[in-house]
């Protein structure tokens, strides 16, 4: 029974981080989202590791099996939240101070015409950058 509890929690775990991998695989528009919010599958793994830390309390004295489940289960948390939080984190960037004025850029517009920044120095300006989809 209790081997059973700790092997439903590995169970749980693997369903949470297997799970984050099917979503954002299957549904490439959702990876955002889901890299952001991924806390149904953090629920998962939560689960998972409550299940199996019950069974290590519930095992006899002598019981090895429900602790290597455990560890296990704590090391791919470990690892899911290495992959998530360190590895695909974005590093911070440094960019002007607030209230800075921009640098100055030349781009050409739709008719080949050169225009710079400084061209509207003085008046009004809303620039917008897309950024492409590559």
């Amino acid at each position: 029974m209790r081997l059973g509890l700790a092997s439903s929690g590995l169970v749980l775990g693997l369903a949470g981080v297997i799970g984050y991998f099917a979503v954002v695989l299957a549904v490439p528009a959702l990876v955002p989202f889901v890299r952001n919010h991924a806390a149904p599958n953090w629920l998962l793994v939560a689960a998972g590791l409550g299940l199996s830390l019950l069974a290590v309390r519930r095992a006899a004295p002598g019981a090895w099996m429900p602790r290597v489940l455990l560890g296990l289960n704590a090391s791919l948390a470990a690892l899911f939240a290495a992959f998530l939080y360190v590895m695909l984190s974005v590093p911070a960037a440094s960019g002007p101070a607030i209230g800075a004025a921009a640098p100055d850029f030349a781009l050409v517009d739709q008719s080949g015409k050169t225009t710079r920044l400084a061209d509207f120095r003085g008046s009004p300006l809303l620039l917008v950058f897309y950024r492409g989809h590559w």
